[in-house]
C-alpha cells in the first residue's frame, strides 16, 4: 500500500483537516515517564527499568498505531485510512505482545508488579492527555 499525498489546501480541495497533536501526546508521556524513573533510581535500579520498560511497552506500540492510522486524511481517502487503522491496530496489538514476552523473557530481574503498574498508569495517562488535548484544539 502507498502512501498519496494529502491535496494542499485552497486549491478546490476542500477544508483541510487538522492533524491530532499526537507528537505533543507522546512527547508529554515521554517526559514523564523518564521522570519517573529518574526519581524511581534513587529508591532501587531494578524498579526504576521496570517503570521503564512498563511505560515503553505502553508508549511505543501507540506511536506506530498514531504514525499508521493519521497518514491520510479525507474523504477521498476512506478505504486507505480504514486500512491504516486495521493495520495500525494489528501491528500495535503484536508489538504489545512481543514486547512483554521479550522483557518477561529477557530481563532478570525484574519488577513485575512494577511493570504492569506503569503500563496501566501510562495507558490511563494516554486516555486522560487524549481527551485534554482534543479539547484544547477544539
Amino acid at each position: 500500500m502507498t502512501q498519496q499525498p494529502v491535496p494542499a489546501p485552497g486549491r478546490g480541495q476542500g477544508a483541510a483537516i487538522a492533524s491530532p497533536p499526537m507528537g505533543k501526546l507522546y512527547a508529554v508521556l515521554t517526559v514523564a515517564l523518564l521522570a519517573l524513573c529518574a526519581a524511581l533510581l534513587t529508591v532501587d535500579t531494578t524498579t526504576a527499568y521496570s517503570a521503564l520498560f512498563g511505560g515503553l511497552i505502553a508508549i511505543a506500540p501507540n506511536v506506530f498505531f498514531a504514525r499508521q492510522a493519521f497518514r491520510f486524511r479525507g474523504a477521498r481517502f476512506t478505504r486507505h485510512i480504514a486500512q491504516a487503522f486495521y493495520l495500525g491496530e494489528t501491528g500495535k496489538f503484536v508489538l504489545t505482545a512481543t514486547a512483554f514476552a521479550a522483557v518477561f523473557k529477557l530481563v532478570e530481574p525484574l519488577n513485575a508488579g512494577v511493570l504492569w503498574a506503569v503500563f496501566v498508569a501510562t495507558t490511563l495517562g494516554h486516555w486522560f492527555l487524549w481527551h485534554r488535548l482534543l479539547a484544547k484544539s477544539r
